[in-house]
């Protein structure tokens, strides 16, 4: 098991524009760093609760850096907890709108420039999938809300795409899981060919996820990504949940004659991929994806797998991909 040893400042001011003091600094090292949670309704029910918690759980184990397990959750970006905080986590899927009063977002605005990390999970979606299909394989925008959000923060800024050599994705852990990696027994299944194959080329290659970022003071202070959340919870026998099934492309012969004359009862949307090249994709009603043109001329279908060994592979890649959003942020 590896381990990692941070030392580290927070960067965090107080509201004289004092750096913190050390004891506030030491007592925060020694009861765990705090996740601070936004939450514009603390009663709302959340998609992923035990997401959080499991990550900092496992983050507790594999790391020699401490997490308190239970995340602080804020209604307000007044609250003035999160000044004294390094992360501030934002799932999108969870908040009833992004709307916020002038004061709170000049709070959000001092809170990154004095050295805050913002992370808007579900930050960014594609516009051809339907609201509960949406993730990793196709180029993705910012949610518009979020956008209105940072154009009244920061409208001399814009998100960009983090590249697939940025070191958000190698923080800690490198690459993809390996089969050793999630202790499947000798007598389960291990990753379809076809599917293993697609996730090492095209949907997660070197380890790496859609990711946009935004810097202040030269800084990455703020990263959002398709949902992560779906994939870091562990029920109370440490069983991962909820299941997570793959989405791949696949071809067959004669598919490229064949799918030029099928029929389908969505629409066709044009994406643009990481090479500037436009696939087209077509889809049912709901917006789930069928099949693609693809700039080669090629053509393949949409398959989805399920499975245990997906998922828990699915679950090793995303859990891998928090844990270096986090220390990340820790670092930097």
């Amino acid at each position: 098991m590896r381990a990692l040893v941070l030392i580290f400042c927070f960067g965090l001011f107080s509201e004289s524009g004092q750096t913190m003091e050390a004891q506030e600094v030491d007592a925060l090292r020694s009861s765990g760093i705090r996740i601070v949670t936004l939450m514009r309704n603390l009663n709302a029910t959340r998609k992923y609760p035990d997401a959080l918690p499991s990550l900092l759980k496992t983050m507790n184990e594999e790391t020699s850096t401490r997490f308190d397990t239970d995340p602080l959750f804020i209604s307000e970006l007044t609250d003035e907890r999160l000044m004294e905080n390094p992360i501030l986590y934002v799932n999108c899927d969870d908040q009833p709108n992004l709307e916020f009063p002038a004061e709170e977002l000049a709070a959000l605005r001092r809170y990154m420039e004095q050295g805050g990390f913002v992370y808007l999970d579900a930050g960014i979606k594609a516009s051809f999938l339907g609201a509960d299909l949406g993730h990793s394989y196709a180029a993705w925008e910012e949610r518009p809300e979020v956008n209105e959000l940072f154009r009244q923060v920061y409208p001399e800024k814009s998100f960009l795409p983090l590249p697939r050599n940025h070191e958000i994705f190698r923080s800690f852990y490198k690459g993809l899981p390996k089969n050793r990696d999630l202790m499947i027994e000798a007598n389960q299944k291990r990753l379809p060919e076809t599917v293993l194959t697609f996730v090492e080329q095209e949907k997660w290659p070197q380890g790496t996820y859609s990711f946009v970022g935004m810097k202040v003071k030269g800084r990455l202070a703020c990263v959002a990504s398709p949902i992560c959340a779906m994939g870091w919870g562990k029920d109370e026998f440490g069983s991962w949940i909820p299941p997570i099934s793959f989405r791949i492309r696949e071809s067959a012969e004669n598919f490229d004659e064949n799918l030029k004359l099928a029929s389908f009862s969505g629409g066709t949307y044009e994406v643009t991929r990481e090479d500037g090249l436009k696939d087209v994709i077509y889809s049912q009603l709901g917006q789930r994806p069928l099949w693609v043109k693809e700039p080669n001329g090629r053509w393949r279908i949409f398959k989805y797998y399920s499975g245990e060994e997906i998922s828990n592979y699915a679950h090793a890649f995303y859990t891998r991909l928090g844990m270096n959003v986090f220390l990340y942020a820790l670092l930097n």
